[in-house]
């Protein structure tokens, strides 16, 4: 009788951390609360990075398109404000870094849609503008820096758009480089991995794009990798589920990661894509709320997500995903 009592206890015990388990995410990954980003919650950011400090601003707070800049270091898990954004405030417009200088340009400003452009020196911490971005003005692009040049691409200037422009900072010059193969699309998602840059995820023509492409930085060329979405009779992508608009997006360890958007409803999902397999798999959810519209970023190869809204409600929280840590809610 003991034994069976034992037993009994024992299975319950069992019975209810298999229940307690069955409500804890079974994915890898852990997402941790870092510093409040110090200025307004908003959407729509552009950003850069230099001298492992993130440099984020401009964004949409659900009134105004603002021109505050804020620097975030690492270091002290602190933000500082920085000179104001010399153009008109705005959202959607894109950043980049190249030989240790920060560009922002494009982006819409409540009725317009911009090509202007700017440098930003962190050593004086002054803004100067630049040569006009030469392709349409627009809305919607990314941006990428592969050999300290800087590449504006896609993008909705009434129409949506796949072309690719390179802007060499040595001659303040625009030239047109290869155009996406077949790959139109606005509020697309891009990360760097080495010498390439990925772009996937986005919209055109009412419906999400699953097209998935590799920018190489030294040919110059792009190639077409596996769609993101389940279209295949092989079992790799069975899972895929995540085509969408506006995540945010970094890289890290050699691994690209979209993180949250729009999906047909706001989505909380983590992706993670290894170069080497041309593979994705799911890892823990991101645990601050679901949105869109949020800054991604990578400093010293540790990924954070960054603002974002939801419906009315702009975010001005900040979190960092360690991808082999384990889940833990409380941090």
């Amino acid at each position: 009788m003991r034994y069976l009592k034992g037993y009994s206890l024992l299975l319950v015990a069992s019975l209810m951390a298999c229940s307690k388990g069955s409500n804890e995410p079974d994915k890898i990954g852990n997402w941790i609360s870092r510093g409040q980003y110090d200025g307004v919650g908003r959407s729509g950011a552009a950003s850069f990075v230099i001298n492992d400090k993130a440099y984020v601003g401009t964004g949409y707070d659900g009134e105004n398109r603002r021109q505050d800049f804020w620097v975030y270091d690492p270091a002290l898990n602190l933000w500082k404000q920085i000179a104001l954004f010399p153009g008109a405030g705005r959202n959607g417009a894109v950043g980049m870094a190249m030989a240790g200088k920060g560009y922002v340009g494009t982006g819409y400003d409540g009725l317009n849609k911009l090509n202007d452009f700017y440098q930003y020196d962190p050593a004086a911490n002054t803004w100067t503008k630049k040569a006009d971005f030469a392709g349409t003005a627009r809305y919607g692009a990314v941006s990428f820096a592969l050999q300290d040049k800087g590449y504006i691409a896609t993008g909705y200037d009434g129409n949506w758009l796949k072309d690719n422009w390179q802007y060499d900072p040595a001659t303040n010059t625009w030239n047109q480089a290869q155009s996406l193969n077949n790959g139109k699309r606005t509020d697309a998602a891009v990360f760097i991995i080495g010498n390439k840059a990925y772009v996937c995820m986005g919209i055109a023509n009412g419906s999400f794009v699953t097209d998935f492409y590799a920018f190489d930085g030294t040919t110059q060329t792009w190639s077409t990798l596996r769609p993101i979405d389940n279209l295949s009779d092989e079992s790799y992508d069975d899972n895929y589920n995540f085509k969408g608009s506006s995540a945010a997006s970094f890289a890290m360890r050699g691994l690209g990661y979209v993180v949250s958007g729009n999906k047909g409803s706001l989505s909380s999902a983590t992706w993670e894509y290894n170069p080497g397999t041309d593979t994705w798999i799911q890892r823990t959810d991101f645990e601050g709320a679901a949105r869109t519209g949020a800054t991604g970023f990578t400093l010293k190869d540790r990924g954070f997500v960054v603002l974002g809204t939801s419906s009315s409600q702009p975010f001005d929280n900040m979190f960092e995903f360690d991808p082999t840590a384990a889940y833990n809610k409380n941090d």
